[in-house]
């Protein structure tokens, strides 16, 4: 896998891949847990209640009067597929009520957020933060280097700024969500 050297929006986080064999300095992890634990803390709780507003925006599509039906159909799905489902749903519903130019751009705006989001979520959830290092990366990842085919790490650059940024973009998203959905003609 390739490295990502810069990012391209403000929530993706730079990636490096390790060998197998590669140590970690579980020094700096233990001077920042004090700063990480919270955020990372507040920022899975966070990601939680947008998801939460996520499956009420979904079950309200389904069926207005009653979000019984709406989470028959989605309790077993994971946060993609259910990312998905909601932009099906509202999309027809733009597009045939005549809503088309901006309301279509701010539903793709809002399924990019959210994925963006998910992927930031993935990685603080999964992240070995036993390996963070001095310059805020952690392993997240094992794959399979393309080079030789021997096991390899992928880490990723996740500093409290990063954090502190993705619990502004999930605020801020929870806040989009909210009247996007409220917005629709049913």
């Amino acid at each position: 896998m390739k490295a990502k050297n810069k990012p391209k929006n403000n929530l993706e986080i730079k990636s490096e891949e390790l060998e197998q064999y590669s140590c970690c300095d579980d020094d700096p992890m233990n001077k920042k847990s004090d700063k990480y634990a919270p955020l990372i803390g507040y920022f899975l709780m966070n990601f939680s209640d947008l998801e939460h507003q996520l499956d009420d925006a979904i079950a309200d599509l389904v069926f207005d009067d009653a979000h019984y039906e709406g989470y028959t159909i989605i309790k077993n799905l994971r946060l993609w597929p259910k990312i998905e489902l909601f932009y099906d749903l509202a999309y027809p519903r733009i597009f045939y009520a005549g809503k088309r130019g901006r309301k279509i751009n701010q539903l793709k705006r809002i399924r990019t957020r959210l994925e963006n989001l998910a992927t930031l979520r993935n990685k603080i959830a999964h992240a070995k933060w036993y390996t963070l290092d001095k310059e805020g990366y952690v392993r997240v990842e094992i794959t399979t280097s393309k080079d030789n085919g021997l096991i390899a790490f992928k880490r990723y650059k996740i500093t409290i700024k990063i954090i502190k940024r993705g619990i502004r973009e999930i605020e801020a998203l929870s806040e989009k969500l909210f009247d996007f959905t409220e917005n629709i003609d049913y």
